[in-house]
């Protein structure tokens, strides 16, 4: 699965399900990546991002 993490808000979000209720659009462009690795994904949930309400709810 691709997420898209958003280091200003610390936010998780997955790629595929992104909406403009994830308020992405209201960042930094160059303070978002994407990822893919499950592995890099827990290791931001243990330095507190969270993954996004709005597109891991779908």
């Amino acid at each position: 699965m691709k997420y898209l993490i958003d280091h200003t808000t610390q936010l998780i979000h997955r790629a595929s399900q992104i909406s403009d209720a994830c308020h992405v659009h209201t960042t930094v462009a160059n303070e978002r990546e994407m990822a893919q690795e499950e592995a890099y994904i827990k290791q931001l949930e243990s330095n507190n991002y969270k993954k996004c309400e709005q597109c891991h709810m779908i």
